[in-house]
């Protein structure tokens, strides 16, 4: 299957100020719609702020040959410890598109499924990385082939509920790119 790479020129999205979370939202959530039909997704938004070292187009590249930003299993990712007793390979959300328009779900902050991600990275990364992060690529998976993490080590504390529901596994770890249907560049 061809994975869609889009990309949304955003040159106003950046994190040096409150961004302008519904107005960067409807126009990603317009591109979203467009793009995939009707259906359950898993939605990985990332920064390249995360990745020293690589461009955008180096990070989606690997994205799109390996079918995840994982690609370096000595790098811990963001609350490596807290997620350490659970077999997951990346955190995400869902996105769910009905009737060609995108689902969002009542506790969203704000009325977009992409103005509400960029409020969490705005307001909450700076909690587990001392900075606001600006989100240049989302990645779109097929759900129907990644499953909910498992607690692998009965003597790890528990992670908060809600966080449990962001904690995903390859139902086929050695074919990562088949789950993945689309990366959205988000550029300047």
């Amino acid at each position: 299957m061809v994975v869609k790479v889009i990309e949304v020129y955003l040159p106003e999205y950046n994190v040096k100020k409150k961004p302008n979370y519904l107005k960067l939202g409807k126009k990603v959530d317009a591109v979203l719609e467009k793009s995939f039909s009707d259906g359950k997704y898993i939605f990985r938004a990332i920064g390249s702020d995360d990745h020293k070292g690589l461009s955008l187009n180096k990070l989606a590249n690997i994205v799109l040959r390996t079918g995840t930003d994982k690609y370096d299993l000595k790098r811990k990712g963001v609350c490596h410890d807290e997620f350490s007793g659970y077999d997951y390979d990346i955190q995400a959300g869902t996105i769910t598109i009905k009737n060609g328009t995108l689902v969002i779900p009542k506790d969203n902050k704000y009325p977009t499924e992409f103005g509400d991600t960029v409020w969490h990275f705005y307001e909450h990364t700076p909690l587990d990385r001392g900075y606001p992060v600006r989100i240049d690529l989302l990645l779109i998976y097929d759900s129907t082939k990644l499953k909910k993490a498992r607690k692998v080590n009965p003597k790890a504390p528990p992670v908060r509920r809600k966080l449990i529901n962001f904690l995903y596994k390859f139902k086929n770890p050695k074919n990562k790119k088949d789950a993945l249907l689309g990366i959205v560049k988000i550029t300047k």
